[in-house]
């Protein structure tokens, strides 16, 4: 025969169990919403390269920039190619030195293939762009309170905020080299 007290100790035991058991899925589902994208992303293409020359316009916050993307398809009958961009106006984009069609939904910059792509098929796609960065990319100038501040640009995109200032696909799940040209005002 069980005591009293036993009782009520196995009783709680299995309440703390019970419990655990009933909010750890609570705890699961919280995290990944809580995940900008709790699951690596699906890609159609790998990014290989990327050729980025950037300017700045130092008193009005803005960058002015060029980049060639070098990428080699990864699924059969892609049509476009998607990249980030939040905030930057698009002025031109080219595959393989041809004008191509866009489109600017928010987030994003997609960009029309002239046919569907094969798996292994290689393009470079330049896009011609500038904008004010909300993110990833700030400017540290003088002020009334530091009026001798140094001017400084700097950026911080990692893991998901070179969008800002940069069309590219900005998901740490894929590796590429880059060469970056940066043109800063002398003083």
């Amino acid at each position: 025969m069980i005591s009293e007290p036993s009782r009520t100790t196995v009783h709680r035991s299995r309440l703390r169990y019970l419990s655990f058991v009933a909010l750890l899925p609570i705890f699961v589902i919280a995290l990944q919403l809580w995940a900008d994208e709790p699951y690596a992303r699906s890609r159609d293409y790998d990014l290989q390269h990327s050729k980025i020359a950037l300017r700045f316009d130092v008193q009005q916050k803005k960058v002015l920039g060029d980049v060639t993307h070098s990428l080699c398809i990864l699924r059969d009958g892609t049509t476009k190619i998607s990249f980030d961009s939040v905030g930057l106006t698009i002025q031109s984009v080219t595959v393989n030195r041809s004008p191509a069609k866009f489109e600017t939904p928010w987030g994003k910059l997609i960009v029309l293939l002239p046919a569907p792509a094969k798996t292994g098929d290689k393009f470079e796609v330049a896009i011609h762009y500038e904008g004010k960065p909300a993110k990833g990319l700030y400017f540290i100038l003088p002020d009334k309170d530091y009026p001798d501040r140094p001017k400084q640009i700097w950026t911080q995109g990692e893991s998901e905020d070179t969008r800002y200032y940069l069309p590219t696909y900005d998901y740490p799940n894929d590796r590429l080299t880059t060469e970056t040209i940066l043109t800063v005002p002398v003083s």
